[in-house]
């Protein structure tokens, strides 16, 4: 019985190799960390959240894009731009969660025939709004398009892509148990949520523009094979 074995020059160059993909994972870490400070001390004013949330969603696509924004630089410019913008899509947020929250109280208190998925279905409700909301923010930055176009987009995403605003939502239960657990992660743990909803809207953006550019083909060469 023989065993092969690299030779050590071999294993160095592939430690070699492997130490830049290490390093930029560490770093990237350690900028959603920072991101996830930002937003918490930009968002100590309460009012200032929503500003703040799209301040991150404007450096997370540019991450997508492959681009460094300078990070304090860009809260700033996003905050003073959109302040109002941001406080109504805050409200927005606040809303669902409010109604949701009461309504499923109320529905567990009446303890009417079916109660439980009564409320079951309100809560799938409530964070599918969410999803499409934090889906809003991340196409708004990516595109620089209008309120009202990216809310729209963002519904579409999630019946397209189903698995996008799943993938969103058990990001955030994950943050909440950390933050269960750990409560000091609150001062930093919007950064990598932030982080993984950008990243998922840009995927399920790419597959959404792929199948329609093959639909298009597909409508093309139909409409040739006729004539």
């Amino acid at each position: 019985m023989s065993t092969s074995t690299s030779p050590p020059s071999a294993q160095r160059r592939d430690r070699e190799e492997s130490a830049p993909g290490v390093w930029e994972t560490v770093r990237r870490a350690a900028d959603c960390a920072a991101v996830g400070v930002l937003f918490f001390v930009f968002s100590i004013p309460l009012f200032t959240a929503g500003a703040a949330w799209a301040a991150c969603a404007e450096i997370f696509a540019a991450w997508v894009r492959d681009e460094e924004p300078p990070l304090i630089r860009t809260f700033l410019r996003v905050m003073r731009r959109d302040l109002p913008s941001g406080f109504l899509a805050l409200l927005a947020g606040v809303l669902i969660v409010a109604f949701a929250y009461f309504d499923v109280r109320v529905a567990l208190t009446s303890r009417m025939p079916g109660f439980v998925v009564e409320a079951a279905a309100l809560c799938l409700i409530a964070a599918a709004c969410v999803a499409t909301l934090l889906f809003a923010f991340a196409h708004r930055a990516a595109t620089g398009q209008t309120w009202m176009t990216s809310v729209r987009a963002a519904v579409q995403l999630g019946r397209i892509r189903p698995w996008a605003p799943a993938v969103v939502l058990l990001a955030l239960a994950v943050a909440a148990s950390l933050v269960a657990v750990v409560p000091a992660f609150a001062a930093l743990i919007a950064g990598p949520v932030g982080f993984a909803v950008a990243v998922v809207h840009a995927r399920a953006s790419s597959t959404m523009s792929g199948a329609a550019e093959v639909g298009a083909t597909v409508r093309t060469l139909n409409r040739s094979a006729l004539r």
